[in-house]
């Protein structure tokens, strides 16, 4: 069954740019930035801006909120 709020989780990701929700996801496999950078073909400064944007645009204040809000979307 998906977790508590995973209607409300997947509302907040699809507010998210298609690079960004690759970001969030690989943020929320526990990948580092250098780790998303090559597995996704593009520099450590534009994942960590990809990551800003997220904390920005869903409210969030780390890393850990994101992979959380992932989770409850059943996204990992």
């Amino acid at each position: 069954p998906p977790a508590p709020g995973a209607d409300d989780a997947r509302r907040r990701l699809a507010l998210l740019g298609a690079r960004e929700r690759e970001v969030a996801l690989a943020v929320a496999e526990g990948r580092t930035n250098a780790e998303i950078a090559a597995g996704l073909h593009m520099s450590v400064p534009t994942v960590k801006s990809h990551v800003s944007h997220i904390l920005t645009k869903l409210e969030l204040n780390n890393r850990v909120q994101i992979a959380l809000l992932v989770y409850r979307a059943g996204s990992v």
